[in-house]
Parts: C-alpha cells; sequence; structure tokens
C-alpha cells in the first residue's frame, strides 16, 4: 500500500514554484508595513479555575479599533500597536471583563498575560504579585461549555454553531451524533435507533463534509459501499471521548474544501497546550437498557445467555515537559451498550372490489426483534513539540474500532389475498385465510469496522506571519463477519409453514400491540413444521477507504492602511475506495433437506415481540411462541460437519457475488486558494477564491462482447453470459482497465459581519460549493447488449452537482452567557445525477469495439435545479442573574423550518429542540427535549410520511467533592415509538411502520487528578 509521504509530497514537488511565488506575495507587505513607531503586544488567556488556557477571548487596545482573537492555548498577538503605554482589555462571556496597562516597544514585543475569573465568583484577590486568588465555587459545566460556544461562533466569519463536549452530559457510549442531534438544523440518519450519518439543513448526508482538525478522515461503511451516500461520514466509528469542541459551520469559506453544499462538521481533538499543567482523569460506568434492567442473565443478542449492564471507561491524561515545550494528551475510551429494536411493519391492500368493498385491508404483519450490543474502543493520542520558539511540530495518532452484534430475528404472518381476510374493520381485528402462512428468517449481523489515522502537522511562526503543514494518512476499513466473531450462519434462507390460519388484534389504529393467535393449520411452534431453504453461511460485505493528503497554508496580517489577514494555500488529497458484496456466493444446501430438518436446531431465544414495550404477543395451537432456528448451532455443524452441506451457486449469483458488486475507485483532488479578510470600522469583510481539480480512476472489467461470446460457444442474455464459465471467459478473461475522468471548479466566497452594536452582529455569507458524484455512478460494470443495441456503462465524466449558498445571520449576544440569532439560508443546486440515455458520441466512447449505433444508459447531470431554503432560530443563556437558588438555570431553545423546491424524501418541515439544565451546589440535572413534524420518507409509491415525534433525554449529577463526582443520563425517557404513515387517494393515513428502541441508561463516577 502507497505510503503516507509517497502520496503526499508529489503534489508538493509539482506546486514547489507557485507556492514560492504565494509565500513571497504574503511576504512583501511584512517589509512595506514595517514601522518603528508601533509594535506588537502578545499574551496568553487562562482560566484558572479550570487550568484550561481559553480559546476565543477578545483582546482589544483601548481607544483603538485594534483587536485580537485568543488562539489555541490561550494566545494571541496584537500587531501594530502603537509604541508607548496603552491600555488592554480582555473580555469572555460570563467572565469579567480583565484590564491591564502595557508599555509598548517600538518595533518590539510586550508581553502580557490574563486570567479570567467567572462572573459568578466573589470579587478576586490579588497578592502581591497581581496573580488572582480564587474563593472556592462551583462552576456549572453547562454554563462553561455554553460560554465556549457562544463566543466560537460570535469569533467566526463563518455561520456558525458550536458547542463544547460538556454541554450536554455524559453520552458514555460515545456516538457523537447523539451530542450534536440538539442542535438547530442537525437531523439524523437512524438505522434501529443509532445514528449512522449526519444531515444539515434539510440536504442529505453526503452533502456534509465531516473533519477532524480540520483534516477529512477515512470513513468506510460496509453496508453503504455502493449506495447513493456512501461518500457520507460513518459516525460508528468516532468516539466524542477524545473531542474537546464539535463546530457546525453552515457556510464555508475559500480555505475549506468544497464540496460541502449543506456546510461542515469539524470535530476538535484535546491537546495539552491547551491545558495549563497536567491533567488526569478517569470515569467508570455501567450502561443500561429498559427492558432489561437487571444483573440477571438473559438470552440475547444472540442465542447465548450474557449480563446486559455493561461496563465502560475512559481514561485522560495530559501534561507539557522539558519546561513546557513539549505537550503530550492520551485519552482511551471503551464503551459497551447492549439494546434492543422492535419493528412491525404492515402491509395493505387499498383496491376495494364490489364483494369486497373495505377501503383498507391489511394483508401481511411483519415483526422484527433486533436486540444489539455495540462496542467502541477508541484511542487519541497527540503530541505538540515547541522545537524553537518560532516552529512548533505536532502529531496525532487516532484508533477507533467498533464491533457491532445486531441479530435481526424477523417473523411475517401473511393473512392470504385480500378477499379471504375476514374482519369487518380489519385495521384493528382479522382473520386470516386458510391459505395463510409464517416465514421466519433470523439473521446474524455481525458488523465490524476500524480507522487509524495519522495526523503530522507543523506550524512556523514570525511575527505575524504563519506557515502550517498539515498531512493526514487515514485508513478504514469495515466489514460483516458472523462466522469468525460469533460462530454463526449469516441467516437460514427463511423457513416457512403454510397452510395456517390467525387472528389477529389491536387496541388502536396508531398502535402495534398485535395479538396474535393460532387458530388452525400445522403447530408454528413446532420446527417440523417449517421448510428447510438454502442457508447463507456468512456475511460478504466489506469496504475500504485510504485518504492521504497534504496541505501548506500561508497566513499574513499586515497592519498598514487597512488591516488585512491574508491567508493561502495549496493541498492534493488522494482517496482509495475499494468495495466487495460476495454474499450470494456463500449459499449452502443441507444435503437431504426435508420439511422439518432443523426441527432439532431450535433457538433457546424466544422470539419476544414485547422486547421494548409495544405489547405485542403471540401464541401457537399448544400455547407456545414461533419456532425460530439456532444460526450458531447450525452454524457449528458446518464447522464440524462441511460434507452435510452443498454450495448452490447460480450464474446470478455468480455475477453479483465477484462481477456486479465489485468497485475500485481513485480518486485525486489538487486545490489552491486565496482570502484575505479585514475590518472596516463596524464592517467586517472577507473575501476567497479556490480552485480545484479533481483527476478520477476507476478500476473496471474489461467485458467481451455478445458476439465473442458467442464465437466462444457461450449463451448470453441481454448482453450477459447465462452460465458461470461463460461469465468467467466475458468479466475474468482479461486484465481490468481505468477509466479515467477529470474537471475542475472555480468557487468563491465571500462573508460579511457588520457590528450594529458591541453585541448585535449581522452576518452575511455566500459560497460555491459541489456535491462529487457517488462511487456507484462513476464505477462499475459495462453490460452491452446487442438485442436492444445498449449499453448500461458507468459515467467515469460525469461532473459534480454544484450549489450556491447563501445565509444570513443576526445575533444579539447578552450577559450572562446569552445568545438570540435568527438566520436564514437558500441552497441553489444544479445538477442533479439522473439515469438518462445518450448516444455513443455524446457519451464520448471511443474504444476499439464498434458501439457507434448503440445507445449508453448512464448517469448525467440533469438541467433541472432545486432550491432548498430555510430559517433558524436559536435562543440560550445562563440565568445566573436570578437569586440563589434558581442563579444556576440555563435554558437553551432552537426552531428551524426548511423546504424546498420539489417534494424531497427525509426533509424535515418543522423542528425544535430545548433544554433546562440547574446546577445547585453540588447537584446538578439537565433536560434534552426534540420535537420532529410530520416529514416524507419517499417521493415514489403509496405516499409514506414519519409522523411527529418528540423524545427526552434526561441526565444530572453529584460532586461529591473538587476530584469525584457521579452521573448518570437516560436516553429516550419515555420510549417513543417512531411510526409511519401511508396514505393511499382519499384513505385516512394508516400505521404502515411502527418501531421502538427502549430507554438507554448511563450510571458512571468521575474522578479527576
Amino acid at each position: 500500500m502507497p505510503t503516507l509521504l509517497s502520496r503526499c509530497l508529489p503534489a508538493f514537488r509539482s506546486a514547489a514554484r507557485p507556492l514560492r511565488l504565494a509565500l513571497l506575495s504574503l511576504l512583501l507587505p511584512v517589509f512595506a508595513a514595517a514601522q518603528s513607531a508601533v509594535g506588537t503586544v502578545s499574551g496568553r488567556i487562562l482560566n484558572p479555575a479550570t487550568g484550561e488556557y481559553v480559546r476565543n477571548a477578545q483582546i482589544r487596545v483601548e481607544g483603538t479599533n485594534l483587536l485580537a482573537v485568543s488562539e489555541d492555548g490561550g494566545l494571541y498577538s496584537l500587531p501594530g500597536v502603537p509604541a508607548g503605554p496603552a491600555r488592554l482589555s480582555v473580555t469572555f462571556t460570563g467572565y469579567r471583563t480583565e484590564t491591564a496597562a502595557v508599555q509598548v516597544p517600538a518595533g518590539g514585543t510586550a508581553v502580557r498575560d490574563f486570567d479570567l475569573v467567572s462572573s459568578l465568583a466573589a470579587a478576586p484577590a490579588k497578592d502581591a504579585s497581581g496573580t488572582v486568588k480564587l474563593e472556592k465555587f462551583v462552576i456549572s459545566t453547562d454554563r462553561e461549555g455554553n460560554a465556549k460556544a457562544i463566543m466560537e461562533q460570535r469569533n467566526s466569519m463563518n455561520i456558525t454553531n458550536s458547542v463544547a463536549s460538556d454541554v450536554f452530559g455524559d453520552v458514555a457510549e460515545g456516538n457523537v451524533g447523539e451530542f450534536l442531534k440538539h442542535m438547530p438544523g442537525v437531523e439524523l440518519d437512524l438505522t434501529q435507533g443509532e445514528i449512522r450519518t449526519i444531515r444539515l439543513r434539510g440536504l442529505d448526508s453526503e452533502y456534509t463534509q465531516v473533519t477532524l482538525d480540520g483534516v477529512s478522515l477515512a470513513s468506510a461503511d460496509a453496508n453503504q459501499g455502493a449506495s447513493g451516500n456512501a461518500r457520507a461520514f460513518s459516525f460508528e466509528q468516532v468516539s466524542l471521548a477524545s473531542m474537546e469542541s464539535i463546530e457546525v459551520s453552515k457556510t464555508i469559506s475559500a480555505d475549506v474544501d468544497a464540496n460541502a453544499p449543506a456546510g461542515t462538521i469539524n470535530l476538535k481533538s484535546k491537546r495539552a497546550f491547551n491545558i495549563a499543567g497536567r491533567r488526569m482523569s478517569a470515569q467508570a460506568n455501567l450502561t443500561a437498557f429498559s427492558a432489561r434492567f437487571n444483573l440477571d442473565d438473559s438470552y440475547g443478542p444472540d442465542d447465548r445467555q450474557s449480563r446486559k449492564i455493561h461496563p465502560g471507561g475512559i481514561l485522560d491524561y495530559s501534561d507539557v515537559f522539558f519546561n513546557k515545550r513539549l505537550g503530550i494528551n492520551l485519552n482511551i475510551s471503551e464503551s459497551m451498550a447492549y439494546s434492543a429494536n422492535a419493528r412491525t411493519t404492515i402491509a395493505y391492500n387499498y383496491a376495494p372490489t364490489a364483494a369486497d368493498p373495505r377501503p383498507v385491508v391489511p394483508t401481511s404483519l411483519a415483526f422484527l426483534h433486533a436486540p444489539r450490543t455495540n462496542r467502541r474502543s477508541t484511542v487519541n493520542f497527540t503530541s505538540d513539540f515547541k522545537a524553537t520558539p518560532r516552529l512548533v511540530l505536532s502529531l496525532g495518532l487516532l484508533y477507533n474500532y467498533a464491533d457491532l452484534n445486531n441479530p435481526q430475528r424477523a417473523l411475517t404472518f401473511n393473512a392470504g389475498a385480500r378477499n379471504l381476510v375476514v374482519g369487518a374493520d380489519p385495521l384493528l381485528s382479522l382473520t386470516s385465510a386458510a391459505t395463510g402462512a409464517v416465514t421466519v428468517n433470523p439473521a446474524a449481523i455481525v458488523k465490524q469496522g476500524q480507522t487509524l489515522t495519522v495526523l503530522p502537522k507543523f506550524e512556523y511562526r514570525h511575527g505575524s506571519f504563519l506557515l502550517e503543514g498539515k498531512f493526514a494518512g487515514s485508513n478504514s476499513i469495515s466489514w460483516y463477519d458472523p462466522r469468525g466473531r460469533r460462530g454463526s450462519i449469516r441467516d437460514s434462507g427463511g423457513p416457512a409453514v403454510s397452510g395456517v390460519t390467525f387472528t389477529a388484534r389491536r387496541s388502536a389504529y396508531n398502535s402495534a400491540d398485535w395479538k396474535i393467535v393460532q387458530t388452525g393449520g400445522r403447530d408454528w411452534s413446532d420446527g417440523a413444521s417449517f421448510t428447510t431453504p438454502t442457508v447463507t453461511i456468512d456475511d460478504g460485505r466489506f469496504a475500504l477507504t485510504d485518504v492521504y493528503s497534504g496541505e501548506l497554508i500561508a497566513s499574513l496580517r499586515t497592519t498598514k492602511g487597512l488591516p488585512i489577514s491574508w491567508k493561502a494555500g495549496l493541498k492534493r488529497r488522494h482517496e482509495i475506495r475499494d468495495f466487495r458484496l460476495d454474499t450470494e456466493s456463500l449459499r449452502y444446501n443441507l444435503n437431504g433437506a426435508a420439511v422439518g430438518s432443523w426441527a432439532g436446531y431450535k433457538s433457546p431465544f424466544e422470539f419476544d415481540m414485547g422486547a421494548t414495550n409495544t405489547d405485542s404477543s403471540v401464541r401457537s395451537l399448544n400455547g407456545g411462541t414461533v419456532w425460530m432456528p439456532d444460526l450458531a448451532r447450525i452454524g457449528g455443524l458446518f464447522r464440524d460437519e462441511p460434507g452435510r452441506f452443498t454450495q448452490t451457486m447460480t450464474a446470478a449469483n455468480f455475477y453479483n457475488a465477484f462481477i456486479g458488486n465489485r468497485r475500485a475507485y481513485e480518486e485525486t483532488i489538487d486545490a489552491a486558494f486565496f482570502m484575505g479578510t479585514t475590518t472596516i470600522g463596524r464592517l467586517i469583510v472577507r473575501a476567497g477564491l479556490r480552485r480545484e481539480e479533481t483527476n478520477t480512476d476507476s478500476t473496471e472489467f474489461d467485458p467481451r462482447s455478445p458476439a465473442e461470446l458467442a464465437a466462444a460457444g457461450f449463451a448470453e442474455t441481454n448482453g450477459r453470459a447465462t452460465t458461470i464459465p461463460g461469465l468467467q471467459y466475458q468479466f475474468l478473461s482479461q486484465p481490468r482497465i481505468h477509466r479515467t475522468g477529470d474537471y475542475g471548479n472555480m468557487f468563491p466566497s465571500a462573508s460579511l459581519k457588520y457590528k450594529i452594536s458591541p453585541n448585535f452582529d449581522a452576518q452575511l455569507g455566500f459560497s460555491s460549493t459541489i456535491r462529487r458524484p457517488t462511487f456507484r455512478d462513476v464505477a462499475g460494470v459495462w453490460v452491452i447488449n446487442d438485442d436492444n443495441l445498449t449499453v448500461s456503462a458507468p459515467n467515469t465524466s460525469l461532473k459534480p452537482e454544484t450549489s450556491k449558498n447563501i445565509a444570513a445571520r443576526l445575533a444579539y449576544y447578552f450577559e450572562p452567557v446569552g445568545i438570540l440569532a435568527a438566520n436564514v439560508y437558500q441552497n441553489n443546486v444544479k445538477g442533479l445525477f439522473i439515469t438518462s440515455r445518450r448516444t455513443a458520441a455524446e457519451f464520448g466512447y471511443s474504444g476499439d469495439v464498434d458501439l457507434s449505433n448503440y445507445e449508453f444508459i448512464t448517469t448525467t447531470p440533469s438541467a433541472n435545479d432545486v432550491t432548498v431554503r430555510g430559517m433558524e432560530l436559536e435562543y440560550s443563556q445562563s440565568l445566573s442573574f436570578l437569586p440563589a437558588p434558581f442563579k444556576g438555570l440555563n435554558v437553551r431553545a432552537s426552531y428551524t423550518r426548511s423546504y424546498a423546491s420539489i417534494r424531497k424524501a427525509n426533509m424535515i418541515p418543522h423542528s425544535v429542540n430545548g433544554g433546562v439544565s440547574y446546577a445547585y451546589k453540588g447537584f446538578n440535572i439537565y433536560t434534552a427535549l426534540t420535537w420532529r413534524d410530520n416529514y416524507p420518507t419517499t417521493v415514489t409509491g403509496n405516499p409514506r410520511f414519519y409522523r411527529h415525534r418528540s423524545s427526552l433525554d434526561i441526565g444530572g449529577g453529584y460532586r461529591i467533592n473538587q476530584k469525584v463526582s457521579l452521573f448518570f443520563s437516560a436516553r429516550n425517557l419515555f420510549n417513543e415509538p417512531y411510526r409511519i404513515m401511508e396514505q393511499v387517494g382519499a384513505n385516512a393515513p394508516v400505521v404502515q411502520f411502527y418501531e421502538v428502541n427502549g430507554t438507554n441508561w448511563t450510571f458512571g463516577i468521575k474522578s479527576f487528578f
């Protein structure tokens, strides 16, 4: 595999000359701005109560327009200060304003550090040296975190929401999505209650870019490897424990990668230079699930017994060495959580007849019980070394491992043809036809993933000049392995029993509390009644992503004339994607199989339809439940006696396993940008331009034509061989070929911020962005159909969708720790991807085979565009001005409105977030509420929509002393269900899908050293 250096260095060799010119253009103003009558003031801002250096504090030179904002490590620098006496003031919301007089030397630097004291503290005393002597008082972590977030977005030129990792309580299982879901404009893509990807402002998850410290990470998901959102970042393999804060930017500037029409999510890792001295903390926790809230052994998630309360922990160590020149931070986290998902899916017939005028009749009821354990292990190490006073060398190492054991126990009751289903109101009570059937199909879903990322970096400072080098090598793999990890086959193929009758009743139209009772036919609790279909012995999904990048960024602040901050950079990013899905090659028949062959392999884990409080039940003729096969025991049989099984693989299976579901794709992006930021009175202006050149390389099969197949004696249908030897000859007998493509884009961006008053900002932002094609559309297999004269082919020349984005914000900041803001936005997306037909010339075909008369079916940009608009209102405030005991209150609320020019699936029109936290002495408690309005799940087929839903999280804790505290949290406290409603014609909406996920509890203890 190529090394990081071999991937990154060619970009900088080829870019050396333009980089030198860019750096020279930045350095020239240094000499023009040199003045003997001015100097520089620099220093650090510290919060002594927490031991943290403060980022985003505002440092002003009183009587001038000079302003600086503290950076990482609390560092600030104010160049161009008139020589002589000056008075500085430092402000940070929720803290006392600090002032100090300094003497600025001409052509030199005055150093002045500041300590910030919370406005909740008593007036601080100072010793003879001026050092602050703090009295003991309690700090609300919510208040501290909200203050950081407000200052972050207050100082950003992008329209940003920021959140510190101590705001929403302890998320012991580590899913970053659980932390983000309370922010305005953020929506979730869930899989059985687990957050996989994030959507911003009504656009799908692939329109959002996720970075770590500004660097793109590799993200592989074997379940999405060739799907439409394969570029979306999966949060399965990222832990919150090692993050210091999260920034969600709704507009972007020229120094950010352009593949972010919806915005960016930047995860900022913890670093030792942000903390004064040594810091060590340890956390131990237990996770529990509402339906199994005890220490007993019970079945689940698979066919073995285990306890459902699991331990976890976090260790965080930070220290500085060698006279504060070397800083390290080590974070190790381990979490394991048990939960369960229960789904009910109902199929309806909407075709009344004269003989059966009932408008809606259920024809099948499908139930899924999916218990799971989800393990996350994370190691994050960062180090910063001050090699010289001007040069800092940094290294970040991040390892994430995820192990999901998620058996999915599926059970379907088929009631028969519509006219044979009995019931005056079958939506509440029905009796099946005599031809009813039951199918059981448990599946062992065992998903693993790991990501390793190496992030070397350097910073060189000389006065107002900064040169940064960022490099990254990130490898992510995702795979499914039920046999290797659990000794289980993947599935038993869906054993079924037919000719049964049953009744099904529920209490209400929008309920899923079905009571199903067998009334006739073969007993469905007896495995001898069920068929023995083909089994799948393993799960063949695999995905790999490698990302290698290198970036040089030069920054310079000039003060002659207008004060301008200049920034320019070059970047190369190379990405490798591989995906395969060979599950269809892993199917086997049991030799001599007949009805009831698996009767002796009954699962000891009874099917539990009420596992997450759906109150459903099922009863067989003899009073039992439904027979379910034991996949682990069948897996043991296959391991011990493989001769009892015979592989079964059709030509279609072979094609899907080894040809149709293989992707190998590489992409290289070269970028350059230049931007400047200046202040004119109350107005701050930023403008920039970014250029990205994209080169793609898809490694594909070089299939033989139907004529060649015929000459070799192989039959074909629709351009594809009909036998396995024919497929091997057609697709595998020639070396693979490379199909390349390229495109370039220019991305202007601009933002304005006008200070209506010191605490009232008006902000306007514009950016031009793209959404690159998904790998499914640019990599794959060519299929030539001589009968229809068509070629189905990926489009390696497919250009990206483009988006012009405009956003505006009015934000009023007030004390203590408060913000009231209104945001509006519009995204105009052009070139939406569609399937179209092109001539060979239009497609750009120039191969050796004559296909000039063929029509190419491929993905192309459409001429249509979509406009997405929305609004966000947000408010948060610390109520510390209230009298005791109410001064520990913090409140927040937000409302988001989104809509589009077309009907768009998964766009939530209205959403509300709210929360209240309270701290009193050593106690604290918080609540977090989310509400989502009805929204469509599909725009094709039967109209379906998610019904409005509310969810409440709570948490709290008690500080025993300054070093030890206890905490708890509960997610989805009232186990509110997800309902998908289906409405056809004039019929009233009916529940098509009902899902509950239970309540997850965490209890823990945290200690600081």
